[in-house]
């Protein structure tokens, strides 16, 4: 694959996606993903679910190809915090009770990654599903942010279209005689493909053929930059620090709720 080509497609040849060209932000971030794909998936997946998955990062990072946290807020706190706004206003009319309370560990489940984990038992999900697949501990759900690291969410993303962790349904669903229903496979990930349905056929499309036009059908070839299961001494241990100030933080608000 051709990665220069791939690139200058989504910037040149079709930049609907990128009219202004790649910050170094996202190219790092379609670069990683691009080296999962190559390392994990790509000699038992067609290019066509790389696509699929493309395409909905791209929806659920805002364009920024990159892992983050819900309302693009720098914490989960302050995510928390523009979503009961929003929330308060009437501009999430489709949320029935709000996830983004601090659930029974004191820590907000607010959505984060690459495709949006919402809700402790999707983290929870999630870790148990990485550790059947690939035979690797990530503890998610004793640690939400985990979710942020660009390989972690990459697999997360990639997997749980493959095998259906998000939704009863997977990538294999949507296969078609014609090839992949991109427009459909919207369901994987959300409910709301009467209204982001046309956005999401776009953006797959135009990955698909960035693809194409990189000759990834031909020959995926190898990562170019390690992608390695990121240590867990330093996972655990960041695990443990963010642990502390989220309890610190949740004791602090109790106290000022008490007031």
């Amino acid at each position: 694959m051709n990665r220069d080509a791939f690139f200058h497609h989504l910037t040149v040849t079709d930049p609907r996606l990128f009219p202004d060209g790649l910050t170094a932000a996202q190219r790092a971030g379609l670069a990683v993903k691009l080296d999962v794909w190559a390392r994990w998936y790509a000699a038992d997946h067609p290019i066509l679910f790389l696509a699929a998955a493309l395409g909905q990062i791209y929806r659920e990072t805002g364009g920024r190809m990159e892992p983050v946290l819900e309302a693009f807020a720098p914490d989960r706190a302050t995510s928390a915090e523009r979503l009961q706004k929003a929330y308060d206003a009437g501009r999430l009319t489709w949320v029935k009770t709000p996830y983004w309370l601090p659930d029974e560990t004191g820590r907000h489940p607010v959505g984060g990654g690459d495709i949006q984990l919402t809700h402790r038992r999707n983290y929870v999900g999630a870790e148990e599903k990485l550790r059947t697949r690939f035979g690797v501990r990530v503890p998610l759900s004793e640690n939400y942010d985990l979710i942020l690291d660009p390989v972690i969410s990459a697999h997360v993303a990639f997997s749980g279209m493959i095998e259906g962790w998000f939704r009863p349904c997977k990538l294999g669903d949507f296969c078609t005689d014609e090839g992949l229903d991109y427009r459909a496979a919207r369901d994987i990930v959300n409910g709301d493909t009467g209204h982001v349905g046309d956005e999401i056929l776009r953006n797959c499309q135009i990955f698909e053929a960035a693809l194409r036009a990189a000759g990834a059908e031909e020959g995926f070839g190898p990562p170019e930059a390690r992608v390695d299961w990121p240590a867990p001494e330093r996972s655990f241990l960041r695990m443990r620090i963010d642990t502390l100030f989220q309890r610190l933080a949740g004791l602090f608000r109790q106290a000022d709720s008490g007031r």
